[in-house]
């Protein structure tokens, strides 16, 4: 197909120039290349389109004839390529991300109406899920991930940082006593946050030292905000995402617990099928984050 629209090309800009001459320098290639396309697209056809002379090239009549609906089909192809390059280029149209539901409602979720005030023309759905779906596959443009990045086929930002922190309510504290050591949750009741395979499992580092201790408790949940409830009511010490707790560390429904010692860090990345052209509505949406995401 490349080949026949070089040809169809060829002979439409010598048509338009009624010269081989200067219908290479506009398609900035040599002479022999443009005589060799217009003689392929005859032959292919099976007759003369243009007359040639040692001053001027005409059409003959099948040239005549063909010449408006080569003209129509290069036209055409330029109005698509162009409102392609278009749509890519402008922030608009639909954009479909994947987001973890903690960090989507209590970071995310705010920021999308300046995010759609921004870029008016931009339709966004915006699944909150803990589930790690396939962007290629279910058709996401973005997701925004928490941790180790599992698929090296994927692009990645990273977009900020979090740890997980201990927490309790201070009737819960008061009523049992803070632990003094990683070692005494098992002691104590503990809500447990299901988000991998071993969750009960918490490893905890205070600098260079480490510790792993295993919990129990009678909440687990993969939800964030279902633990965080539970914690704020009194049930007990969690081991929560900081950026899920920052308002009630603040107002005091939450304190921490063994403060020195948190989760290794984890990243906050906004993953995407290639490096390459990158939509411009990914773009912003990404550049968006980033800029709301660094106090995170």
């Amino acid at each position: 197909m490349s080949d026949r629209l070089t040809e169809i090309g060829a002979f439409v800009e010598v048509a338009r120039q009624r010269s081989f001459v200067r219908a290479a320098e506009n398609l900035q290639v040599n002479v022999s290349a443009v005589s060799r396309a217009v003689a392929a697209l005859e032959t292919r056809l099976g007759v003369r389109l243009l007359q040639r002379s040692t001053r001027r090239v005409n059409l003959t009549e099948a040239g005549r004839t063909h010449l408006p609906r080569c003209e129509m089909l290069l036209d055409e192809l330029a109005e698509a390529e162009a409102a392609v390059s278009a749509r890519h280029s402008a922030v608009q149209g639909l954009l479909r991300v994947s987001g973890p539901g903690g960090l989507g409602l209590t970071h995310l979720v705010p920021l999308l109406p300046e995010l759609l005030r921004r870029h008016p023309q931009l339709a966004l759905d915006f699944e909150m899920s803990n589930r790690f779906v396939d962007l290629i596959e279910e058709h996401y443009d973005l997701a925004i991930r928490i941790g180790t990045l599992r698929d090296s086929r994927l692009a990645a930002r990273r977009l900020g940082s979090n740890r997980r922190v201990l927490v309790a309510a201070p009737a819960y504290l008061r009523e049992r006593g803070p632990p003094k050591h990683p070692r005494e949750l098992t002691d104590h009741t503990c809500l447990i946050l299901t988000l991998s395979a071993h969750a009960e499992n918490w490893n905890l580092v205070d600098k260079s030292a480490r510790h792993t201790v295993r919990v129990d408790g009678p909440l687990r949940s993969n939800h964030a905000l279902a633990v965080r409830a539970a914690c704020v009511s009194g049930l007990g010490i969690a081991l929560l995402p900081r950026f899920s707790i920052i308002d009630e560390l603040a107002s005091g429904q939450l304190v921490h617990v063994l403060p020195r010692w948190a989760t290794a860090e984890q990243g906050i990345y906004a993953v995407y099928p290639s490096h390459r052209l990158i939509p411009a509505k990914v773009r912003a949406f990404v550049d968006f984050l980033e800029e709301k995401l660094r106090e995170v």
